[in-house]
């Protein structure tokens, strides 16, 4: 992702070099026959040039035989859309950015996905040869185009691809697209070259802000499509890179590897496949696909979103580490991990789960395609901070978070992650009910997942802003004194019914002794709000226990300490 007009052929490259280390975007991708539900994943983290930047969720519906209507971009770039587009959900930017829609992710009503995008660079040759065209298509306006006007993901490549040689394109990218039957990953070069390459069910792939298609047989078209004069015009200008005597395309017109982009794609695949990657070394080019060591889940690619290379010499958590570019970097402003299910009816075929603010210290919600309406902080516009809206709910936190990542940060990681880990339980559930209330009526499916993304939203956000009370209290708290002076960590507060939700326990008020038990098995908890101390019964035995922070009531709602919810 970048947010930069390229203004004139002779800034190309000076603009290319400055600013590579300013916008920037992490891509995941996971076939069908190596994710743990048998769905095809598509993931990217948006990264902007600043840490507040806020972004939207909206559905745009389907329009029928109207003339006339375009898709225009800022640069001066406009698309004239058929009679009939399609309905498409999108995460654009607020409206008065100023730098055009930027829709980040979109999913549509024909199970086409489409993540747009990785922002790469080619080499200074080959920008001095077909220069980006000004006022052409930009990553502003391309994911859009597409979802408006494809079905497939092959009929979005030849789409993009015949725009792109016939007005050209205004800078390098790197789109992902999937369908029910394919994925494929598709490189801009340069003002007029591309190539393109379907995407192997049983590989995954993660990198940075580099080109990434290796070897290509020009005879397999089944797997690759590319610009008629591609290989012609490096070999015509010197630029060809083989191995194993075929052109490796990212070698041949991608700039050379550097920490910054590779050091993510190295992680990724440490992250995903530690048994075939070594020690990370700067110059290396490592596969796009490969492998995983098991299965992945949507739940651990969104931690792969969130990395910041813990657990190895590059750990962020080490001061001489500060100024390296991580996976989970503090000014990403919306991150997506899009699941397209096979199987499914295309129009509810794909599940994306969609973070506001920083992946690190924010929380991926649910969402199915075929939704008819996004809820109501998703819409908030603006570019300065709107509490109603949802970016800015969710990135308060991780703004606070961050100050502090083990002393403040660490307690918000924890309550999310395990926010996440139960709506994914959650959410599996709800997909067999929207599966059986489409087979009777499509309509009344779509009301459905309409109703739980509502209900889902709402909860969260409502949930962000107790959070966000609680550590600004801990914070303000503990302002002009040594952390630890006043005990350990944050830790965030759980309404009771969520925790007995989360954990399988059932939930009662006794209103004679004021207790609550939490009741599983032949397990029972008795609390009183007010009270540090606990009694709980386990296979007949009595004992008592200390919690960590005192239960205490807000507006009618027990909220317990975290770590004791987390243990249950």
């Amino acid at each position: 992702m970048r947010r930069f007009r390229i203004l004139a052929v002779t800034l190309v490259m000076a603009l290319t070099l400055s600013t590579a280390s300013v916008f920037a975007c992490t891509a995941v991708y996971v076939g069908k026959d190596v994710s743990a539900d048998g769905s095809t994943i598509l993931a990217r983290s948006e990264d902007q040039g600043s840490g507040a930047y806020n972004k939207m969720f909206v559905v745009v519906d389907r329009v029928e035989n109207v003339p006339g209507r375009t898709i225009d971009d800022v640069n001066g770039f406009s698309y004239k859309l058929p009679e009939t587009t399609y309905k498409y959900t999108m995460v654009p930017d607020y409206s008065d950015a100023g730098d055009g829609t930027y829709a980040g992710a979109c999913t549509n009503e024909y199970g086409l996905s489409i993540s747009a995008t990785v922002s790469a660079y080619a080499k200074p040759e080959v920008g001095s040869v077909d220069p980006y065209v000004e006022g052409s298509l930009r990553e502003a306006a391309l994911t859009e185009i597409v979802a408006a006007t494809c079905k497939t993901a092959k009929e979005g490549i030849k789409l993009l691809a015949n725009i792109i040689e016939t007005s050209g394109s205004e800078e390098g990218n790197v789109i992902l697209l999937a369908d029910q039957s394919e994925a494929w990953i598709f490189e801009v070069y340069s003002g007029h070259l591309w190539a393109a390459q379907k995407m192997p069910t049983d590989k995954v792939a993660v990198f940075g802000n580099q080109f990434m298609i290796e070897t290509v047989d020009p005879l397999d078209t089944d797997n690759f499509m590319y610009h008629k004069n591609l290989f012609e015009t490096a070999e015509k200008y010197g630029w060809t890179e083989k191995v194993d005597n075929k052109v490796h395309l990212a070698a041949t017109f991608g700039e050379a590897r550097e920490d910054y982009s590779n050091m993510r794609t190295w992680m990724g695949h440490r992250l995903l496949a530690p048994s075939t990657v070594g020690d990370y070394k700067t110059e290396s080019y490592y596969p796009l696909f490969y492998a995983p060591d098991k299965k992945v889940s949507a739940l651990e690619v969104m931690d792969v979103l969130r990395n910041r290379y813990e657990g190895t010499k590059y750990d962020g958590a080490l001061p001489e580490n500060a100024g390296l570019r991580f996976i989970g970097v503090e000014r990403q402003s919306q991150i997506h991990v899009i699941q397209v299910k096979e199987e499914y009816p295309a129009d509810i075929s794909a599940l994306q789960w969609l973070a506001f603010g920083n992946a690190e210290h924010s929380v991926f919600l649910p969402n199915f395609s075929g939704i008819n309406d996004t809820y109501a902080a998703y819409k908030v516009d603006g570019e300065r901070p709107n509490y109603d809206g949802a970016y800015w709910k969710f990135k308060r936190i991780c703004a606070l978070a961050e100050q502090n990542r083990s002393f403040y940060g660490q307690g918000v990681k924890d309550y999310w992650k395990l926010y996440e880990e139960h709506l994914y339980s959650d959410i599996q559930k709800a997909e067999k009910q929207m599966l059986a209330l489409y087979a009777k009526d499509p309509k009344k499916a779509k009301q459905y997942i309409t109703k739980l993304h509502m209900e889902i939203a709402e909860k969260a956000c409502k949930d962000a802003d107790h959070l966000y009370d609680d550590l600004l209290y801990f914070v303000m708290d503990r302002n002009g004194r040594k952390l630890d002076r006043r005990g350990g960590p944050f830790v965030a507060s759980v309404a009771i019914r969520d925790a007995a939700n989360m954990k399988g326990y059932t939930l009662k008020w006794i209103a004679k002794d004021k207790t609550i038990t939490l009741t599983k098995g032949s397990t029972v908890y008795s609390i009183i709000a007010g009270d540090l101390e606990y009694k709980v019964v386990k296979n007949g035995t009595k004992t008592t226990g200390k919690f960590s922070e005192t239960p205490r009531v807000e507006k009618g709602i027990t909220y317990l300490p975290f770590d004791f919810v987390s243990a249950l």
